[in-house]
């Protein structure tokens, strides 16, 4: 529902985010100021409303801070593996020059299809959590020209088995990048985040609090750095869209240290 941000820059989302922020902090301090009496009523319970929000606030932000680190421990490893799945095609290039002469040059093209095919095609559907019919059909073939190897002596045995070896991790890498793409933060976890900045920011509006400029710059900047935190969350949550995003730099480097095989 909120893809739209993701397709602008950063700096757009920054203002939008600080424009809701203040329209929140100004129509619910109108809301509660216009009530006749209600400030009074209010700063007489100053006390308790203050040690509440104090644990309040300790909540919620321990709830924030440990959705926010397990996003970004995600976004990493996944950086990670991608990095480490361009890295084996690489390392499945130089390999495959031990193997019989006839295989080298199939096996050196179909490495450099896939590695388009993930970088031009698959990075882009990975946005919207599917994979791409052509980097898994790329893949297979890839799978296909390994089996089609006959050895002709030992070392040969040996490059190979090391080869389908890398082949096989460089497989479950490319899984758990699409699995990645797919997994989201649950919404049972989003319903209590946005529960718990409701409430956050409702203390904020009836602190009893004199001034009405002071009041509204404490009220935004809670609600500023809630809406703003939030807002990361949802663009680490697929590691492959939004700003941060991961890019397929991996394979664009073997791409281009790698010549297409004549």
């Amino acid at each position: 529902m909120l893809d739209f941000l993701m397709k602008w820059p950063a700096e757009v989302d920054l203002l939008l985010i600080a424009g809701v922020s203040l329209l929140i902090a100004m129509g619910g301090l109108w809301l509660l100021r216009g009530r006749r009496g209600a400030m009074a009523d209010i700063r007489r319970e100053h006390d308790v409303i203050g040690f509440t929000f104090n644990a309040v606030g300790v909540i919620y932000g321990v709830m924030l801070g440990f959705v926010l680190s397990m996003i970004w421990s995600e976004y990493s490893h996944t950086a990670d593996v991608a990095t480490a799945e361009g890295v084996n095609l690489r390392i499945l290039y130089y390999k495959s020059f031990a193997l019989p002469a006839t295989n080298q040059v199939p096996i050196r093209k179909a490495l450099l299809t896939y590695a388009h095919a993930v970088a031009e095609d698959e990075w882009i559907t990975l946005r919207h959590s599917r994979e791409s019919p052509k980097a898994q059909q790329a893949i297979m073939d890839l799978w296909k020209h390994y089996y089609d190897v006959q050895p002709a002596d030992e070392v040969q045995k040996i490059w190979l088995r090391e080869s389908l070896n890398t082949l096989n991790e460089t497989t479950s890498q490319r899984r758990m990048r699409m699995q990645a793409s797919e997994q989201t933060v649950n919404p049972l976890i989003w319903e209590l985040l946005i529960c718990g900045g409701v409430i956050t920011i409702s203390f904020m509006l009836i602190f009893g609090i004199e001034r009405f400029r002071f009041h509204l710059f404490m009220t935004w900047a809670v609600t500023f750095l809630i809406l703003l935190i939030l807002f990361i969350i949802f663009e680490l949550d697929n590691p492959f869209w939004g700003d941060p995003h991961i890019a397929p730099d991996a394979f664009l480097r073997f791409i281009a240290s790698c010549p297409a095989p004549q």
